[in-house]
């Protein structure tokens, strides 16, 4: 294998996993208590009742609207169908971070054999 194809592939093994760490899961409450909570989370995905989806970096509610303060963003808190948060997703992770240290092992393992 040349060297810059172990590059790309090391690459991609060492970035897989950071697709599986996070998931968007139903907040189960209103957009107001989910903000008063004493660590609200730092990125909220809002579909609307259109069906719009959006998300808002760091939301607070101002004059009836959830507002993103981080970028660009907003949306009626009327207009709101759901609510969903980030969370780590525990299951995903581990599925695609051990594959990728068992064959960097084994890698390691064969490239030690001279």
């Amino acid at each position: 294998m040349s060297r810059m194809r172990r590059v790309r592939v090391l690459s991609l093994m060492l970035v897989l996993p950071l697709a599986g760490c996070l998931t968007w899961s139903p907040a189960g409450m209103s957009a107001e208590d989910l903000l008063l909570q004493p660590e609200p989370p730092e990125r909220v995905r809002v579909v609307t009742n259109e069906g719009a989806e959006l998300i808002l970096e760091m939301p607070v509610i101002r004059a009836g609207a959830l507002v993103a303060t981080a970028a660009p963003g907003a949306v009626l808190v009327r207009d709101v169908r759901s609510l969903e948060v980030e969370k780590v997703n525990i299951v995903r992770t581990i599925g695609l971070t051990l594959p990728g240290v068992i064959i960097l092992a084994l890698v390691a393992k064969r490239s030690c054999r001279c």
